[in-house]
């Protein structure tokens, strides 16, 4: 199992996350976003995460100058999409950054949003199935995703808690999740004790 905690606005919670030994740290570079950190503040709080642990760089629809600018700063391993982004977006972006992984997210409500997927799979490492609306902390049908087999491995996203994961697990079979409102008591800002019970229930599920 690979985990994703995203949306990191502070060194305290990312010093947890480093501690309980998750697999990716995010950052989110969206305005509009709760989470919404400046280049320059996630390169001065992400400095301590060592190389085993992957930079996340999460944007939507944003222009090559400010990935540039995120790439300077942050020097992120992987970019995340959540926007619009269509493949000869992505292809041109592995033409300006091709030491950078990337992951596509996709806005999953019903079986037929699976069909654009297939469009990406040459130009992306991962994908990202998250709910309507990304990063509000609500899930969607997960069933979905039980006979989805794709050439790609992917994250599982949106709404995961300690609460439903079991069951997000058992129902999807994901091997990658993606949590973030997930492991917050206060929207936008991360709960290290909440860091800490999500990653040992996850642990315990795997074993």
């Amino acid at each position: 199992m690979q985990i994703k905690l995203c949306g990191f606005t502070d060194k305290e919670s990312i010093q947890t996350a480093i501690a309980q030994k998750c697999d990716f740290i995010g950052f989110v570079f969206c305005k509009e976003s709760s989470r919404f950190i400046t280049p320059e503040k996630a390169a001065e709080i992400s400095a301590q995460i060592p190389n085993s642990i992957k930079k996340v760089a999460v944007v939507v629809d944003a222009d090559f100058n400010f990935l540039e600018e995120i790439h300077q700063k942050l020097s992120p391993d992987f970019f995340q999409f959540h926007g619009l982004e269509n493949p000869n977006f992505l292809k041109e972006f592995r033409k300006n950054f091709p030491q950078v992984k990337i992951i596509k997210a996709f806005r999953i409500n019903e079986e037929d949003d699976l069909d654009q997927v297939e469009n990406y799979e040459n130009y992306v490492d991962y994908f990202l199935f998250d709910g309507s609306k990304a990063g509000s902390g609500k899930k969607f049908n997960w069933e979905i995703l039980k006979n989805y087999h794709g050439k790609k491995d992917w994250f599982l996203a949106g709404g995961l808690n300690i609460e439903n994961i079991e069951e997000a697990l058992k129902i999807t079979g994901a091997n990658m999740i993606d949590i973030s409102s997930g492991i917050e008591k206060i929207r936008g800002q991360k709960s290290s004790p909440l860091i800490k019970e999500f990653m040992q229930k996850i642990k315990t599920l795997c074993l």
